[in-house]
């Protein structure tokens, strides 16, 4: 049984399914409700009974006053939904929305790929979850100290498990250390998140993504959560890779064959030639105009399809390899 959940003063709902707490299937519906431990212990994730009943409420740690309980607050995390409901709630609405974290994770998997790109796979404590946004990065320190801002490739449906992607090169002490010494239970520290390069979720124009090799971080973030939101508009994501080949292509695929409104294209990328690439983008957006693009690759990516932001397209970029910004701890 299912029962629908009504937020307020946004009008957001979602369905919340048995077994699942009102956290849970907020977050798998990609709706951002406030939180942090996710465990009852912080009480980030209160929220209040305005309509309805609630079904099972799971042990907690944080202690609500009399009075609270009166006025029907409850932490999301640890309630299940009893029958419809209607909650007035926090949500996060942009980046700005949500604080900064530093969180001791572990590393659970470094999964390699024979291209020489390796995604990463952090684990948190159960008690410092990772609140982010779709799209969002955070600063990854080392045990040696090398440090490495990196767009978060998971969903924000969990934010306990997270991954990474980078690829391997000479000369780059994070990129070495990563690839050379780190494995199952490294510690790594991260501090975030940050960034803007997030879903316009108000928009109801057709959704075109362009990764460029390990761009398509973000942008696998981005996708999940429009799936997660059941956006109905067209979705396009191309993919430009070198000879190594498109890594996860077929996630993508399977994108393409589950999900009617989503189509894939793989490309080949030869550095600095983005003729291909244009040529496909410009059929796409002769059936799909006006678009929200998303891209996210080099400075060169950027400078070569910025034009379309004069054509009333409206673009946004994340421009992979820059080590500085935006995860600044001062």
């Amino acid at each position: 049984m299912s029962y629908r959940i009504r937020l307020q003063p946004s009008g957001r709902h979602f369905l919340a399914e048995a077994g699942e707490t009102v956290l849970e299937a907020a977050l798998r519906h990609g709706v951002p409700l406030d939180y942090n431990c996710s465990s009852g212990t912080c009480g980030r994730c209160r929220a209040q009974l305005l309509e309805g009943q609630l079904g099972e409420v799971e042990f907690h740690d944080f202690v609500f006053s009399a009075a609270e309980k009166g006025q029907g607050w409850f932490l999301a995390c640890r309630a299940h939904a009893g029958s419809d409901l209607t909650l007035a709630a926090a949500a996060a609405h942009s980046g700005d929305d949500i604080p900064p974290q530093r969180i001791a994770t572990r590393v659970t998997k470094l999964e390699r790929f024979d291209n020489g790109v390796a995604i990463l796979h952090l684990r948190t404590p159960r008690t410092q979850t990772l609140r982010f946004l779709a799209g969002q990065a955070v600063m990854l320190t080392l045990e040696s100290g090398s440090r490495r801002v990196a767009a978060i490739a998971s969903c924000p449906c969990n934010g306990m498990l997270l991954q990474f992607h980078f690829r391997r090169q000479r000369g780059d002490p994070f990129l070495a250390t990563l690839f050379q010494q780190v494995g199952r239970g490294t510690p790594v520290e991260l501090y975030g998140p940050c960034g803007h390069f997030t879903l316009d979720e108000s928009s109801n124009r057709p959704l075109l993504l362009i990764a460029e090799d390990t761009g398509f971080a973000p942008l696998r973030s981005l996708l999940e959560h429009a799936l997660a939101l059941e956006l109905s508009q067209p979705i396009q994501l191309l993919r430009l890779a070198g000879p190594g080949g498109h890594y996860l292509d077929n996630l993508c695929r399977a994108w393409q064959d589950a999900i009617d409104n989503v189509s894939y294209r793989p490309l080949p990328r030869a550095d600095g030639d983005y003729r291909l690439l244009r040529q496909q983008v410009d059929a796409w957006l002769a059936q799909n105009a006006p678009a929200d693009i998303y891209l996210a690759g080099t400075p060169l990516l950027y400078a070569a399809l910025g034009r379309y932001a004069a054509a009333g397209h409206r673009v946004y970029r994340y421009v992979t390899g820059d080590a500085s910004a935006p995860c600044s701890e001062a």
